[in-house]
């Protein structure tokens, strides 16, 4: 299996101009591609944040990514003071987290380190958390077809739902999060995913019984997940 990384976190959003506007005002990022139907953000390393164009209603029982940054007390003031909806400043782990809402009405996670760290010197997305029923089943299908690794499990809290369960891939970015059965929707291209042989991994799926969808100019291709989410493949 050749799919070695997140290449891209898709995020629905119904004002492009204003969305484009609030991350790179509160942020001091810039979008390097803005079209009509989508704004991308590139950062200096890692997955690309891609927010497209969307009249539906997205409803996230949890932050679906985290943006890792250098000095999250700074930020959160800043944040404060430009006023921005925030959460308190927690301790999570090893680290400090809190959550901003952007204009799409959606929770973004916020980590870094007290002080901090050489590592994390620069704004990057930590990754993306996916909703699944069934944490084990869901865990299994990502190893068996995928070759993940499970780099942790954890819980974390959630004001309306309590302890959620998750598990994060390692080479992936990817963070599995059991949600109760009620609030679980199949999503349609929530990320991207990279790989170096893409023809191989194309046929290795569909030999393996997968759904999967025919290439995009032998570029990419999609395929359906244990859980019914739609993932997209391509070539870099």
């Amino acid at each position: 299996m050749a799919i070695r990384q997140l290449e891209e976190i898709r995020i629905p959003s119904k004002n492009l101009e204003e969305t484009k506007s609030w991350y790179e005002n509160h942020f001091q990022i810039s979008a390097n591609q803005f079209q009509p139907n989508e704004v991308k953000f590139s950062f200096s390393k890692g997955a690309k944040l891609v927010f497209y164009k969307s009249e539906e209603e997205h409803a996230y029982p949890f932050s679906p990514i985290n943006l890792n940054v250098y000095d999250p007390q700074n930020l959160h003031r800043d944040l404060f003071l430009k006023g921005c909806k925030l959460t308190d400043i927690t301790d999570f782990y090893d680290m400090l987290s809190y959550e901003v809402t952007d204009p799409n009405e959606l929770q973004i996670g916020i980590v870094g380190w007290e002080g901090g760290l050489e590592a994390a010197s620069f704004m990057h997305l930590g990754g993306y958390f996916l909703p699944v029923q069934n944490l084990e089943r869901a865990y299994q299908w990502y190893k068996d077809h995928l070759g993940a690794i499970e780099l942790n499990s954890f819980t974390f809290p959630t004001p309306m739902y309590g302890e959620l369960r998750a598990i994060t891939l390692d080479h992936l970015q990817i963070t599995l999060v059991e949600i109760p059965t009620d609030l679980f929707t199949q999503m349609n291209h929530p990320f991207t995913l990279g790989s170096n042989n893409i023809q191989e991994d194309y046929q290795t799926l569909k030999d393996a019984g997968i759904a999967v969808e025919e290439f995009e100019n032998g570029e990419s291709f999609h395929f359906i997940d244990g859980e019914g989410h739609k993932v997209r493949v391509q070539l870099v």
